[in-house]
């Protein structure tokens, strides 16, 4: 069977929309935000809406996880209001980069986030189990290569990271073996995914699972930028899950409109 896909893009400012009909504009945060954007938000039924400051894109993750209608699509995925994945729809032009900088108009957006987008993930998804984007170094200059957890340790918060592979081994110890992926240098950044509702129901529930007890366990982070901590985190995580699983993965560029 065809997969069907939707995709959903957080939106936390105000920003151009894609025309395609595949793409769900939700506003983020929206219990907190001091602007209503006029796009339904991660605030009704089930949510944690008010932990945007704190869990970023990941609001609206949980969101579409206890309350979007899964009659509706059988494939879904979280994209941003400026970063979208992009296809090899017109040949040659996706064959090398990681990262395509765009104008940010409307027509740029719709030539990229277009039907021809919708039917080449759709072809993916039907001979692969998800969709990320291409591997980057999490860290390379000058001739230096960092791992994933070295990286994370100079950019944030080291304890932040030793706590989440505790609670990690601690609620989920058959991921200690794999757990040597973060000594890599690669990963797919920006949290975002295209997945058949089975492995989302999987990844959230582990993900959400681990995330709640290491908040607990660390409180209130002052720092603004460092508050965001478990957005951070995830956006690691997300791929440790995907090397457990050992799933097969469609590597797509990003798409990045403005600056």
């Amino acid at each position: 069977m065809q997969p069907s896909v939707q995709l959903f893009s957080v939106f936390h400012q105000p920003f151009i929309i894609p025309s395609a009909p595949f793409v769900q504009p939700i506003q983020a945060g929206k219990a907190i935000a001091k602007v209503d954007l006029g796009l339904p938000g991660d605030n009704t039924g089930d949510h944690i809406s008010e932990k945007n400051s704190t869990y970023s894109e990941l609001t609206v993750l949980y969101w579409i996880w206890k309350n979007a209608d899964r009659n509706l699509f059988t494939h879904w995925g979280l994209v941003h209001y400026r970063r979208y994945f992009c296809a090899d729809v017109f040949p040659g032009n996706f064959t090398n980069k990681r990262i395509y900088h765009y104008e940010a108009t409307q027509e740029s957006l719709d030539k990229v986030v277009s039907s021809g987008l919708q039917k080449n993930l759709a072809q993916s998804l039907q001979e692969n189990n998800l969709v990320m984007p291409k591997l980057m170094y999490s860290y390379r200059k000058k001739g230096i290569t960092k791992s994933i957890a070295e990286h994370y340790k100079a950019i944030h918060i080291a304890e932040h990271w030793d706590v989440m592979i505790e609670v990690l081994k601690k609620h989920y110890p058959q991921y200690t073996e794999s757990l040597h992926f973060f000594e890599g240098s690669k990963m797919s950044y920006f949290n975002m995914m295209i997945a058949p509702w089975p492995v989302w129901d999987e990844y959230l529930e582990w993900l959400f699972t681990i995330l709640f007890e290491v908040e607990k366990r660390i409180g209130k982070v002052e720092d603004p930028y460092q508050a965001r901590v478990y957005g951070f985190l995830s956006e690691r995580m997300i791929n440790l899950f995907v090397y457990h699983k050992k799933y097969k993965v469609a590597y797509y560029p990003v798409a990045v409109f403005g600056q």
